[in-house]
């Protein structure tokens, strides 16, 4: 093995990987787990949430990243969310959603995370969702789309917080900490 091999194996195992969500509240997560436990293969690693910033790898510790999420939560007071639709991001994508109707705010908070992070933004078209299903094949989705569709109510909540999220060895995602937005 080469020294720059080396080198590099010893710096990814210092980098800890995180990801940011806003977490369902309690009922609305009842909702979408049964149809996240019949057509989502990942269902028991993270409870129903929206992402605001995907996975990332960084060599900062716990409390340097708290304290950039914490200076971007404190220009923000709870956010209503409504969800309302299915959708799905085939063929690019094989995962079938609960949309998240427009909203202006998540779309800023959004941008200002990752700017504060200081990582590049992945989806310049970034589409607010609650991941239902996922690795459906292409010819199941409408059948699957028609059979979640007709029980998923539109429903609305107030997100008072989001999470900073990692992932344990059995992949399973957890929250490390909590940030309420400012009341």
């Amino acid at each position: 093995m080469s020294k720059f091999s080396i080198e590099d194996d010893f710096i990814n195992r210092r980098k800890t990987e995180y990801a940011i969500s806003i977490y369902l509240p309690f009922d609305l997560d009842q909702i979408t787990y049964p149809f996240r436990k019949k057509y989502d293969p990942i269902y028991n690693q993270v409870a129903s949430h929206i992402t605001l910033v995907f996975p990332f790898f960084t060599e900062k510790s716990l409390d340097e990243l708290s304290a950039l999420v914490t200076s971007v939560m404190n220009a923000y007071k709870p956010i209503p969310i409504e969800l309302e639709s299915i959708g799905d991001f085939y063929p690019k994508t094989p995962v079938i959603y609960w949309v998240t109707k427009d909203n202006q705010l998540l779309r800023e908070l959004y941008i200002n995370l990752y700017s504060k992070l200081g990582i590049p933004i992945p989806h310049k078209n970034f589409v607010p969702h609650v991941t239902l299903a996922r690795e459906i094949s292409t010819h199941r989705v409408e059948h699957v789309k028609d059979a979640i569709a007709s029980y998923l109510p539109k429903e609305s909540f107030e997100a008072t917080s989001i999470d900073l999220v990692t992932p344990l060895a059995n992949f399973k995602w957890v929250s490390v900490r909590t940030f309420s937005f400012d009341e």
